[in-house]
């Protein structure tokens, strides 16, 4: 026989990168397939080919670098992310590769699929093989025949949800009253999806849906394990209460105000104090009509180590969409439980007393970030009483280039002596001798809103409505405009415009023509010499080794892990936080004290009310957001449009230029 006919005849697995052994081909085209595509760089051991099987070599590559070898993998054990009967599975998928000579990539993805986890983790199936093992189930088991009637038996042990129709403005549910109604009674849409476009309604789709957990079924399944209802006391029977020491919840005033207002409620440890959090998730990447809302809820009875954990934050509501200042028309179903649990409570059975009770609870604060604040307090959170702390006293100019409002000016924080307040020059050229304002207390805010009329929806709306809206302070002007998140924190804005981070720096040319326009420190206002543009060096400019410095420092921080609170030191803490503020205001142009830096003046009466901050944050909240936020499109480091960037010598705020002097009177 002429050999290159047996060459033509023998078909061979080809070890290309598209092929990987599991389509056989001639050699010829083996050959051909590994020139163009080349070989599988992970196909060492060809046991395809002829070469017997050997156990793998475990590669160390050495390098001059020290490194922390605690979290190093051993490579004996990098294959037990591959489910335990993928290997199984694969052998049998290619007992029957003949049959897809025809069909290569259908046979790729039955390989695929064979070595593809069940889910995220799965270390028993994969995603063929646990087809197999349903299809193996013989006629006459005890499954559920259907999703629905799984969906039922979640439902019974507390797991299930309550689909309630909404209008597609936000007007209303259609619930109690509305239940029955096809057409939404302030807006006049249909409660069915309707094509604008071919004028068809689509009876019995909704056009807006909310999802509701019920919290009570929950809250009354946690008091049927044993150890759970017994941590649920931890706050009474076990915390060691130290005095001046805010280590849990308990021991912070927000608690004792409870205690103190609503003895009886105080009298039974099992009562549940709670805190909601809510926040808009992007499932889309970038557009909003595709995002929802969950609103979450966390029990605080537990010990510190459990609080926030994902087991005990349980999912509440689902809105569909942004909701904006109608929020509250969704929160409605929560509320009325809520309100249930407070005002009468449930009867449930405690399975480590062994004993029914009845079981009541109450929202001790909102955890959210600025912007879902402002949504869910009515107040505004970026105009000129940006602070909800501060409200009407709140210190804001605006700022003509940058095109934002500042909310400098904390000298007002300090002591009436202290010497910042008389300085004119490093400031505002003013001095300042203004009392740091007083925060509203629950009976004054109730008392200036108790007369407004709320409005529901997006249409409909007449002139009347907006003003009871913004005044009412309902999100300001939210109403008429959309407000991106401010992704920018405290750090975010404070190395970005020391290290001149482009796209992150607050001292651009616009925040220069700012001081120019308020005719605060000439020796920093943009210098124009033909077609060059010289912005000079700052008092937090840093030359090259400077920044390297700064850098190494923030590598080489450690910072206190515990987390109890000394309550004696907060007033030194606050003290030294206000003096770092202005001196912040000093060296720094009015755009960088943008209303995320103003907050942190209240900090410290944040804790001192409602103890430990790590019980109030968002980042267990957000981690539980699976879908990421797309960053916001921030101008180059606040150049204008009209300035032609490379007309700017590279000697500004970002520059390697000297470091401006700082006079004594500074």
């Amino acid at each position: 026989m002429d050999p290159a006919d047996t060459k033509k005849k023998i078909r061979i697995p080809c070890p290309c990168v598209k092929c990987v052994n599991h389509i056989c081909h001639s050699v010829d085209v083996v050959d051909d397939h590994l020139f163009r595509n080349g070989i599988d760089q992970t196909y060492t051991n060809w046991n395809k080919h002829g070469e017997t099987e050997e156990p793998p070599r475990s590669y160390v590559y050495e390098h001059n670098f020290d490194m922390d070898t605690s979290n190093v993998v051993d490579s004996t054990n990098m294959n037990t992310e591959m489910p335990t009967d993928a290997a199984k599975t694969i052998e049998m998928v290619e007992a029957i590769e003949e049959n897809f000579i025809g069909n290569p990539d259908k046979f790729r993805e039955l390989i695929e699929d064979a070595e593809k986890p069940l889910y995220t983790g799965c270390l028993n199936f994969t995603k063929l093989s646990a087809i197999i093992q349903l299809l193996n189930l013989k006629k006459g088991n005890e499954m559920y025949n259907s999703t629905y009637e799984a969906k039922k038996a979640f439902k019974a042990m507390g797991s299930g949800y309550t689909k309630i129709h909404a209008c597609v403005n936000n007007c209303i549910l259609y619930r109690k009253e509305y239940i029955d109604l096809v057409v939404c009674p302030t807006c006049g849409k249909s409660r069915w999806k309707v094509d604008e476009q071919k004028n068809k309604i689509y009876n019995n789709i909704p056009a807006k849906c909310l999802w509701y957990f019920p919290i009570i079924p929950r809250f009354k399944c946690l008091f049927q394990s044993k150890t759970t209802a017994k941590d649920l006391t931890w706050h009474t029977t076990e915390r060691m209460v130290d005095v001046g020491v805010l280590s849990h919840l308990a021991d912070s005033p927000a608690w004792a105000a409870i205690d103190d207002k609503y003895p009886d409620f105080a009298s039974e440890p099992r009562n549940l104090r709670l805190g909601i959090s809510a926040d808009g998730v992007d499932v889309n990447r970038g557009n909003r009509s595709h995002s929802v809302w969950p609103v979450l809820t966390v029990i605080y009875n537990l010990p510190p180590w459990l609080c926030m954990k994902r087991k005990f934050i349980m999912l509440s509501l689902l809105i569909s969409g942004t909701p904006g200042n109608d929020i509250d028309v969704f929160l409605a179903p929560l509320i009325d439980d809520l309100q249930l649990l407070f005002d009468f409570g449930v009867e449930t059975y405690d399975a480590y007393a062994q004993e029914h009770f009845k079981l009541r609870a109450v929202v001790l604060w909102t955890i959210n970030d600025y912007p879902a604040l402002g949504t869910l307090s009515g107040c505004p959170y970026n105009d000129f009483q940006g602070c909800v702390v501060c409200g009407e006293e709140t210190h804001c100019i605006r700022l003509p280039e940058s095109n934002k409002q500042s909310y400098a000016g904390h000298r007002r924080f300090l002591p009436y002596d202290h010497p910042f307040r008389r300085q004119k020059k490093a400031f505002n050229g003013q001095q300042e001798f203004s009392p740091s304002p007083e925060p509203m207390n629950g009976e004054e805010i109730y008392n200036m809103v108790k007369f407004i009329i709320n409005k529901w929806g997006k249409v409909n709306k007449g002139k009347e409505a907006e003003i009871q809206q913004a005044t009412s302070g309902r999100g300001g002007n939210m109403n008429k405009k959309r407000e991106n998140h401010t992704n920018w924190n405290v750090g975010e804005s404070l190395t970005g415009t020391v290290l001149n981070v482009p796209g992150k720096t607050k001292d651009g040319y616009k925040a220069r023509l700012d001081l120019v326009h308020y005719g605060l420190k000439p020796e920093l206002h943009p210098q124009i010499e033909g077609n060059n543009t010289t912005l000079p060096a700052a008092g937090c400019t840093l030359t090259k080794e400077e920044k390297d410095k700064f850098c190494e420092t923030l590598y080489n921080l450690r910072v206190p892990q515990g987390k109890e609170i000394i309550v004696d030191e907060l007033d030194k803490l606050q003290e030294e936080l206000c003096v770092t503020l202005c001196l912040l205001e000093k060296h720094f142009p009015p755009s960088f004290f943008d209303v995320m830096i103003h907050l942190t003046v209240h900090l410290t009466r944040e804790v001192k009310l409602c103890g430990p901050i790590f019980f109030r944050w968002m980042y267990p909240f957000e981690r539980m957001d699976t879908v990421g936020i797309p960053p916001d499109n921030h101008n180059n480091c606040g150049i204008d449009k009209g300035v032609d960037s490379s007309s700017i010598t590279d000697g500004t705020p970002i520059s390697a230029a000297k470091s401006v002097e700082v006079s004594a009177e500074l």
